[in-house]
């Protein structure tokens, strides 16, 4: 059955209560302690997935008929975002319903502390719970597979491989227990290296080739992300058709995976597509990375939730990955049972007109890479690491001697100036002292049309500057004598924000071997 008859069909069953409370009668003893309506839950996130590049969000080349029709039978929530714009710290919101720092992991790598989870919730009320990941970033190391009582991880695994795993997962599932599954795919995220059928007719030889030898170690990825000598710039037309084109292609191994469910699973399921975050296109200087700050190209991510009791629409207001958590046990009936104070909140009050949600709250990671010199602080504070001044970057590395570095005339941070510039560099140390290492980074409070940013300076305080994003989506006018009430409000809210994160702002966790690794392969770190 083509994937679009699929998805029409089974919203015909959603919307048929007669169907729906048959499956709960005749299920209803198969599982014992099951509690709940018993849907199956099905959530489908896409690593580095933008907002708009998706049909349904109006981009006009796009080739995601799935996604697309997934959209209209379901409820689209148009500025979705992501309360940090890396891997581990997402989803770990999507599954707990916390904010990264009250849940533990708040950066790409880190340990989800948090316990009370969504598969465990349902695995307690008698779903049986599954997950399959293509990130070694997204998995038990992090403990994302609490609550889960299978969890494959298959590193870097291409979409349609991936769907056969998962495929295979759910076979061992009986058909008389409700199921939570939850596939993460990762083909999107840069090198972005698509089979060739899916790429538009359009030149992308360069591009390949660059994500090529940045998949081989044999091109820094930081010297694509910061654009030195318009290396990245110069094949950004290219790179955002290969892009499109890995996309597309998970679009059509996503109505693979559906339609497989289709034919082994009970029908009604609540499915959840999202991603854990967006991608930087040469936004703010940044090129085929996300994370070390919060513009809207990676902050924002598609959002579309369907399922029984679930009206077909499109929504502005605020969503949020950690609203995902209450929204499901809402649906399946058990929105009473988390142990912890959500942040989150049920986006079943946008479609019933209760909602009263204004903003949304968000954090960058932190700059991995130390060369990535537009950032005030960037590296590890257990590798090298560096401020960054307007034209000097000081960098340091755990048990050596500081180095001081001239940008204009040396930009791959090679020959110390340190003992012929030494007041330069005590100017940077006294800097840094009120800039801790991994935890400088920019802040953001949101509404449903403007977005108030918070950016560390080199003095010690925060410069803010607020913006019309739905008028000025590349975020590059300050507004705020504009808006001077608008601002005040979000000040507002940002100052109570930037206290919690900053209470928060005390521990580094520790990171294995491995965790290193993970990152290492993934181009967080070098």
């Amino acid at each position: 059955m083509p994937m679009i008859v699929f998805l029409l069909a089974i919203t015909a069953c959603w919307k048929s209560d007669s169907v729906e409370l048959s499956t709960v009668a005749a299920h209803a003893q198969d599982c014992p302690g099951a509690t709940g309506d018993r849907s199956d839950v099905v959530i489908v996130s896409v690593d580095t997935l933008r907002a708009d590049r998706l049909g349904f969000a109006g981009h006009p080349e796009s080739l995601t008929p799935t996604l697309d029709a997934l959209a209209g039978v379901g409820h689209v929530f148009d500025q979705a975002t992501t309360p940090l714009p890396r891997t581990t710290p997402a989803l770990a919101s999507v599954l707990t319903g916390l904010r990264p720092h009250r849940h533990g992991a708040r950066e790409v790598g880190d340990r989800m502390q948090a316990t009370s989870t969504l598969p465990a919730i349902l695995k307690d009320n008698g779903w049986r719970t599954v997950a399959v990941s293509a990130m070694r970033v997204a998995g038990p190391e992090q403990n994302l597979d609490r609550g889960f009582d299978s969890f494959e991880v298959h590193h870097d695994l291409a979409a349609d491989q991936l769907v056969a795993k998962a495929l295979s997962a759910v076979s061992e599932v009986s058909s008389d227990c409700p199921m939570l599954l939850w596939v993460h795919f990762s083909d999107p995220h840069f090198p972005y290296l698509p089979p060739q059928q899916w790429v538009r007719d359009v030149p992308t030889s360069e591009c390949r080739r660059l994500g090529e030898r940045a998949a081989r170690g044999d091109l820094s990825r930081v010297l694509l992300f910061s654009d030195q000598d318009g290396m990245a710039s110069g094949v950004l037309d290219e790179c955002r058709a290969l892009y499109d084109g890995e996309v597309s292609f998970t679009d059509n191994a996503i109505g693979q995976l559906l339609d497989g469910l289709r034919q082994t699973r009970r029908e009604n399921p609540v499915v959840v597509f999202t991603a854990d975050h967006g991608e930087n296109m040469g936004e703010w200087g940044l090129f085929f990375e996300h994370g070390p700050d919060v513009h809207d190209a990676s902050l924002r991510v598609p959002l579309v939730i369907a399922g029984p009791d679930v009206p077909v629409g499109r929504s502005n207001k605020i969503a949020r990955l950690e609203d995902i958590m209450p929204t499901v046990l809402t649906l399946v009936g058990l929105q009473d049972l988390s142990e912890d104070e959500l942040d989150g909140r049920s986006l079943t009050d946008v479609w019933s007109g209760s909602d009263t949600q204004e903003w949304a709250l968000a954090e960058s990671g932190s700059a991995l890479h130390a060369r990535l010199s537009n950032y005030l602080v960037s590296g590890r504070s257990d590798r090298l690491h560096c401020i960054h001044g307007p034209q000097y970057s000081l960098c340091g590395h755990p048990n050596r001697p500081y180095k001081l570095f001239d940008r204009s005339v040396d930009i791959g941070l090679r020959h110390n100036l340190v003992s012929e510039m030494p007041e330069v560099a005590q100017r940077l140390r006294v800097a840094w002292s009120r800039w801790p290492v991994e935890r400088t980074r920019q802040r953001a409070v949101r509404s449903h049309r403007f977005s108030l940013v918070s950016t560390p300076q080199l003095t010690g305080d925060y410069d803010l500057s607020l913006y019309d994003h739905l008028a000025d989506p590349g975020l590059s006018d300050d507004v705020q004598s504009e808006y001077p009430e608008v601002f005040a409000q979000m000040e507002a809210v940002m100052m109570l924000w930037s206290t919690e994160l900053d209470e928060a702002n005390v521990v580094i966790p520790d990171r294995s071997v491995d965790q290193e690794e993970a990152l290492r392969s993934l181009g967080y770190i070098e």
